[in-house]
């Protein structure tokens, strides 16, 4: 069991069956962890109120810097990496600030801030290289699926 990567979403129906939960590689392992810490606030998880990352802190923020906001973020991604992804080495965390429009039927076209999150390390099991990109739009936070 200690080399079996569970995909998400979990089954809870399946395992309650007693169905076998389709695996991942390590790297998707990872890569599904990272996604949840991107797009998780703090307190959300009642039994570690710690996990996750600042993001939604500035969700709708006009005020603050794009500059400022981008370092706050990092910072927050960093530590949450370091405390909770043990299976990297040498994380280290780049992000982009830009703004996208995006089109949709109700509203017509919106400009939304977009985080691009390229988050890079070491596997600690094999000593390959790991990258994983996230994109995050701000106000009210959304994400796209890569």
């Amino acid at each position: 069991m200690k080399n079996h990567f569970y995909k998400l979403p979990l089954s809870f129906a399946g395992i309650m069956q007693k169905n076998d939960h389709k695996t991942c590689s390590l790297q998707q392992s990872i890569a599904q962890h990272l996604h949840l810490i991107i797009t998780t606030a703090f307190g959300e998880l009642s039994i570690d109120e710690d996990f996750g990352c600042c993001i939604w802190e500035y969700d709708f923020d006009n005020i603050t810097s794009s500059h400022k906001i981008k370092e706050f973020i990092r910072e927050s991604l960093t530590e949450a990496l370091n405390r909770y992804e043990k299976r990297l080495a040498e994380v280290r965390v780049d992000l982009e600030i830009g703004q996208e429009e995006k089109a949709n039927q109700k509203m017509g076209c919106r400009v939304k801030k977009k985080i691009t999150i390229t988050i890079t390390g070491l596997l600690n099991a094999t000593n390959e290289k790991f990258i994983y990109e996230d994109s995050i739009f701000t106000g009210p936070l959304s994400y796209q699926l890569i």
